[in-house]
């Protein structure tokens, strides 16, 4: 290109300087009469010193003109790399426009996939029903993430199996109903995850491409298989499916994986929490028990009861007509007396109907005192207890300091009956000591009470 326009540049400048010899020698033939001819230029030539000169203007003129192309070569050379410069800057502008759009793309989705698994952790640890929590996290997953299938699965207690326990999309729920479950560390990437414990990706693009062949989940195009790991334990595995080829990451795996660490602390926390909920139910029934045996003797040989008016206090037997409320010629509040979940009676009040309805406030205080009697009665029966408990350690010890101060074996057995039956006041008591293996041989006198 560059030696093309030097090139034309000289033949133009060489052209346009021929013109001048070429004028002045058809002026000179004109002039002395000659007849136009190569014959009459030569003449001309040869007589006119003047046109020798006139001669060299196609050389100085194509001279001149090359230098003219050599700086107009120059020029056009700089204005095709500006040229070249500003294509080259326009479609790198081109390439960071589609980069920042691309960026903000990936951002944006990893923003959105965050704020979903902050959204499915925040849900997930509020459930503590471990079925429920299962359900509700496979279904927030394939909501959140846009998965056409999301899968938990639970390791037995065994360790050798991997059993589907919660699906999102209905080849899932098929699979859910048969009982699916893969041997661990043996068929496709749940097996994997669930033996190795670590994440895995199959794709059916690229060089470890995958054939999907699930008949439930026919349009599966890439799967994603995550631990469930809890107290550095694989409890499980979180399997996501999508229809897209080639549709996770590594940034997805790893926000994924976060995701699948809280629900593995979601799921460990139910069973926390189930396991609490059995100790807590186990506790109660052993306090009912313990109350309903440690109460039995108290209320068994009695019955306590009393009944208040405007005349004052006075005990009653509890079968009395006189317990009887008739609830529709007053207005009645009853509340039972339960210590540690177990009834050791009630309480009523009752209104005339010209009087006002019980109102929350009153309720409350009622409930609020009833609570306080309950404590009150079991800290009397425990005081009652340890008083019986000290009379009788107060009688065994003034028998025992009786038998002490005995010297033979008579005195010894005539004490004892009759400290014993006087302490338990028994109309009757009998003494007897037999020898080892003479009982049938000797039968001695029993000696009585005085």
């Amino acid at each position: 290109m560059r030696y093309r326009v030097i090139l034309t540049y000289t033949l133009l400048g060489a052209l346009f300087g021929l013109l001048f010899p070429s004028t002045a020698s058809i002026y000179l033939i004109y002039q002395g009469g000659y007849n136009f001819s190569l014959e009459s230029f030569l003449i001309v030539q040869r007589d006119n010193s003047l046109l020798w000169m006139i001669d060299t203007a196609p050389l100085f003129l194509g001279l001149f003109a090359c230098l003219a192309g050599f700086r107009q070569a120059k020029v056009i050379k700089l204005n095709q790399d500006l040229n070249e410069r500003i294509i080259q800057q326009n479609d790198l502008t081109r390439q960071l426009e589609a980069l920042r759009t691309k960026l903000e793309k990936f951002v944006e989705k990893q923003v959105v996939e965050l704020k979903a698994a902050s959204q499915v952790a925040r849900d997930a640890i509020a459930i503590h029903d471990l079925d429920r929590l299962l359900e509700e996290t496979v279904n927030l997953i394939s909501e959140r993430f846009g998965f056409y299938h999301a899968g938990i699965f639970m390791i037995d207690v065994l360790g050798e199996y991997a059993v589907l326990c919660a699906a999102s999309s209905e080849g899932g729920k098929r699979m859910l109903a048969r009982g699916h479950r893969l041997p661990v560390g043996k068929i496709g990437i749940v097996g994997y995850v669930a033996e190795k414990g670590k994440p895995r990706v199959a794709l059916d693009v690229g060089a470890d491409a995958v054939f999907f062949n699930n008949p439930d989940l026919p349009r599966t195009r890439s799967e994603m298989a995550l631990p469930l790991i809890s107290r550095l334990k694989v409890i499980g595995v979180l399997d996501v499916q999508s229809t897209e080829a080639g549709a996770f990451t590594d940034e997805d795996v790893a926000i994924l994986q976060t995701l699948a660490d809280q629900v593995a602390l979601a799921i460990d926390n139910a069973r926390l929490f189930a396991d609490s909920q059995v100790a807590l139910k186990e506790l109660e029934n052993l306090n009912k028990r313990l109350v309903m045996q440690a109460w039995r003797p108290q209320l068994a040989n009695r019955k306590i009861a009393f009944i208040y008016n405007r005349l004052g206090v006075k005990p009653v037997v509890p079968s009395d007509k006189q317990m009887i409320i008739d609830e529709s010629d007053h207005r009645v509040l009853s509340l039972p007396i339960i210590f540690r979940g177990q009834k050791l009676g009630s309480i009523s009040l009752a209104r005339d109907m010209n009087q006002p309805e019980w109102s929350p406030q009153e309720i409350e205080l009622m409930k609020a005192s009833v609570d306080q009697l309950s404590l009150t009665l079991e800290n009397a029966r425990m005081i009652e207890d340890m008083q019986h408990q000290a009379g009788r350690e107060r009688l065994v010890a003034d028998i025992s300091s009786k038998l002490w101060a005995s010297v033979d074996i008579n005195t010894v057995v005539r004490t004892a009956i009759r400290e014993l039956g006087s302490a338990l006041d028994v109309s009757d008591a009998t003494i007897q000591l037999e020898a080892p293996g003479l009982q049938n041989i000797n039968q001695p006198s029993p000696i009585m009470s005085d």
